[in-house]
C-alpha cells in the first residue's frame, strides 16, 4: 500500500488521539486541496497491510484515521484490507475521509461500510471553505456515523462530539 505519511499522534483528524494515515493517491483533484501531493498514486511508501496494522496497534492509546488522497480511489481494496484488519485485530475506531458522497458509497463501495464508524464525505470546495468546521475544511462535507446510518436506513450526522 502507497503511504504519503502516518501521523502517531494527530488530533486533527477525528475525536481524541487518532493514528492518521494518509494515502497515496486521488481523483478528485480539489482546488485548494491541503495534500496535493498525494494526488499522485506513486508517491509515498510502500507498507504492507501487516506493517501498518503493527503501527496501529502499538500505539495503544490512539483510534484511527484514514485520510489520503483518497484511500477509496486508486487503493479501495488494501484499503479494505487495512480496515478488516483493524477492526478484527483492535477495538480501534476508524474514520475515513473520501472526497465520494456516502450515496453514492452505499451504492458502490459498501463492503467497507461494516468496517467504518465515521466518514467524512463530499470533495473539499474552495468556495465553502470555512477555518471554523470540526474536522473538515469545508461546509459541503459531513461527519456521517456510518453504522447507526446503515441500521436505520437514514443518514445520521455527528455534530460537535455528538451524534444528531
Amino acid at each position: 500500500m502507497k503511504i504519503m505519511n502516518i501521523d502517531t499522534d494527530c488530533t486533527d483528524n477525528g475525536t481524541g488521539i487518532r493514528t492518521t494515515i494518509y494515502v497515496s493517491g486521488c481523483t478528485h483533484y480539489c482546488e485548494g486541496c491541503q495534500n496535493p501531493s498525494s494526488w499522485n498514486a506513486f508517491n509515498g511508501q510502500d507498507y504492507e497491510i501487516d506493517e501498518l496494522t503493527e503501527i496501529i496497534e502499538d500505539n495503544s492509546l490512539a483510534d484511527v484515521t484514514i485520510s489520503g488522497g483518497d484511500s477509496l480511489t486508486y487503493q479501495y481494496e488494501d484499503t479494505l484490507n487495512l480496515v478488516k484488519a483493524i477492526k478484527q485485530r483492535t477495538i480501534k475506531t476508524v474514520w475515513l475521509y473520501t472526497g465520494y458522497r456516502f450515496e453514492k458509497l452505499l451504492e458502490e463501495k459498501k463492503d467497507i461500510l461494516s468496517f467504518v464508524d465515521v466518514i467524512i464525505d463530499g470533495r473539499f470546495d474552495i468556495s465553502k471553505k470555512d477555518l471554523n468546521l470540526l474536522f473538515r475544511g469545508s461546509s459541503n462535507q459531513r461527519i456521517i456515523d456510518v453504522q447507526r446510518s446503515i441500521n436505520e436506513d437514514n443518514i445520521i450526522l455527528w455534530r460537535n462530539g455528538q451524534y444528531i
